[in-house]
């Protein structure tokens, strides 16, 4: 049988390996469904060792998408601190921005979180985006693309006291894998690809013979790259000054393109060289036979629904409509896709009380000019598809709001945000001062993490300045135990309240 790592073996990749070693071992996969009381159980499922062409110099039979095992904490910590106790953080506040020099000093933000769950052992991973300080990126992606730069990795025992790298991974095997953590990929060297620039994750999956019918377990990384190639926002983008402003002008990084990466370990990265010419899974634009004009193709959800069946969700800003939309694209194998168009308009559900195309102030809804990133998971207990998404009003005001599905196609929105801004006192939503909350400005690019018995982990991005900057940190916030549904989905979130080292942190196992 042709297996889909073995088509991705055939594939052109960006780094070729030059040798055949062979060593057999086993792998594992990440399963769907949370089953342990306060816990994000994935139970691990053995699938078949094959080839897989790694990062490094080498080809190797090694497991597929094997778990990554984490030592100590107090080993771990002494070597990766994250920066202060988590009980002197701020409210809602769980990772910051890196150490002054680090590859993530300036910026941190598109969390993808996935939690593994064995031998008695949680496992967090984090993959997010970052820059430093005097990265091309920093000249004018943030309106578009906040924080986006180079992409790292983070580990954690409960999802809440996170180990980072201060520069890029060794590539440790064994023990030392645990600590083997910072940037997995950076921009391509390769001048004619779509990610010269800057990138950052859209999602990150383990893909099985039980996901795909012609598959085998490894983890799959989707992303959104940029180029070097100007381009001017459009006039009624949102945070560009509209008709009347004089400081519209080209932006190097802007023409957002989604790529896909290859990993067995979920560290040493093989970029999939796709069919277009920059190397991209497909261009910007919209569907054939669409009247839609889609630009900055990012945020990218993917999820196997069922045999040769992969759905991907994504952001783009719709030209024609002038405010962010959610398109589809549909795969049988999740290397070709067909965009299908725009599955999910805010403005375009009764109540949302967006403008129309011929209105220039718009409306006062929280979504009112679209999402610009989102997350797209599968509620197993209720059957249904969630997308959390970043609301952006038309102020320019970011929050994070909630659509729900039962087919993946058509969409229920729940009309005000899940989670805003943090509120200073004597301050409105969305006003900062330098005293004010790390997220008193913007919260954004979400990440939803189902635990067990209906409760949920959203993990978001958060900044100071209402509307323009990189996220500086990553939050998370809690849903509410008994608080308020809709299509049986808690809508009420609380930041989670920073708690003493000594006290039992809740779903968390005990070492």
């Amino acid at each position: 049988m042709i297996g889909l790592m073995q088509h991705a073996a055939n594939l052109p990749t960006r780094h070729q390996p030059a040798c055949s070693a062979a060593v057999t071992r086993t792998c594992w996969h990440l399963a769907q469904r949370p089953s342990c009381p306060g816990l994000p159980v994935s139970p691990y499922h053995q699938v078949e060792p094959g080839l897989y062409h790694s990062t490094r110099p080498c080809q190797q039979q090694l497991p597929r998408a094997r778990p990554l095992g984490l030592r100590s904490l107090p080993e771990v910590a002494a070597s990766h601190p994250t920066g202060p106790p988590s009980e002197l953080q701020p409210a809602g506040l769980v990772f910051g921005l890196g150490a002054l020099g680090s590859w993530d000093e300036a910026a941190v933000g598109a969390p993808v979180v996935r939690c593994y769950v064995g031998d008695n052992e949680e496992r967090w991973f984090m993959w997010y985006s970052g820059r430093r300080s005097d990265s091309p990126a920093a000249a004018g992606v943030d309106a578009l693309a906040p924080s986006s730069g180079s992409i790292g990795i983070a580990v954690s025992r409960d999802g809440i006291r996170w180990f980072r790298g201060y520069d890029a991974i060794e590539g440790a095997r064994g023990e030392d894998a645990a600590t083997d953590v910072g940037t997995v990929l950076s921009p391509n060297q390769d001048w004619w690809t779509f990610d010269t620039c800057h990138l950052a994750p859209g999602d990150v999956q383990v893909l099985s013979n039980s996901s795909v019918s012609s598959g085998v377990g490894v983890y799959w990384m989707f992303y959104a790259g940029g180029d070097f190639e100007p381009v001017v926002l459009p006039e009624d983008f949102p945070g560009s000054g509209g008709r009347s402003s004089g400081e519209r002008r080209p932006v190097e990084g802007l023409r957002l393109r989604p790529g896909l990466a290859m990993s067995q370990d979920g560290r040493n990265w093989a970029r999939i060289e796709a069919d277009h010419h920059t190397g991209a899974l497909f261009d910007v634009g919209g569907a054939t036979g669409k009247t839609e004009e889609l630009i900055f193709n990012g945020s990218m959800q993917v999820l196997a629904v069922g045999p040769r069946d992969m759905r991907m969700y994504y952001s783009a800003y719709d030209t024609s409509r002038r405010r962010f939309v959610v398109a589809l694209a549909t795969s049988p194998d999740g290397f070709k896709w067909i965009q299908k168009g725009v599955v999910f308009d805010p403005a375009a559900i009764a109540g949302a009380g967006a403008a129309s195309d011929d209105e220039d102030d718009g409306g006062d809804a929280f979504d009112a000019l679209g999402p610009a990133a989102l997350s797209v998971v599968r509620d197993i207990d209720n059957r249904q598809f969630l997308m959390f998404y970043e609301a952006v009003a038309t102020d320019n005001r970011r929050s994070i709001g909630l659509a729900v599905s039962k087919d993946g196609a058509s969409w229920r929105r729940y009309p005000v945000p899940v989670l805003g801004p943090e509120v200073s006192a004597g301050r409105g939503a969305g006003s900062s001062g330098p005293s004010d909350p790390w997220d008193s400005g913007d919260v954004g690019s979400p990440c939803g993490v189902s635990m067990s018995a209906g409760r949920w982990r959203l993990y978001y991005g958060g900044r100071q300045h209402r509307g323009k900057g990189p996220w500086q940190g990553i939050g998370l916030a809690l849903s509410v135990e008994g608080g308020p549904t809709f299509e049986g989905v808690p809508v009420q979130y609380k930041r989670r309240v920073p708690k003493p080292e000594s006290e039992p942190q809740p779903g968390v196992a005990s070492s």
